[in-house]
């Protein structure tokens, strides 16, 4: 498993289990998450506050689907496409998540109607 995979498993890890080291380990200084329900992009020091307003939008659920699953690495970037699920919620749509060997620097969200 390269570096890039190592990190990008450990970020997924972090929501997964809502563990903020291991989400803070993982990104980069420059890390950027852009969810449209949100009014600005989520910096690396705001994972705590979004984790908070995610976990109410999810109605505190946190049991996830990622399923079709695309992944590039090129020219030493690891990028992974996929839809997402949060079950027993109406939460899901798609994202692209992109990963160096310094970290993940870049996600963006997608929501699509039920």
């Amino acid at each position: 498993m390269t570096r890039r995979e190592e990190l990008r498993a450990d970020y997924i890890a972090g929501w997964y289990e809502k563990d903020l080291a291991k989400l803070m380990r993982s990104t980069r200084a420059d890390y950027q998450f852009l969810d449209p329900a949100e009014a600005a992009p989520v910096r690396r020091g705001d994972i705590e506050a979004y984790m908070k307003s995610w976990d109410a939008r999810a109605q505190g659920q946190n049991d996830w689907i990622l399923e079709h699953e695309t992944r590039q690495d090129k020219d030493g970037i690891l990028t992974d496409s996929h839809w997402w699920q949060v079950i027993g919620t109406p939460l899901r749509g798609a994202a692209v998540v992109m990963t160096s060997d310094e970290g993940v620097f870049f996600e963006r969200i997608a929501y699509f109607a039920p």
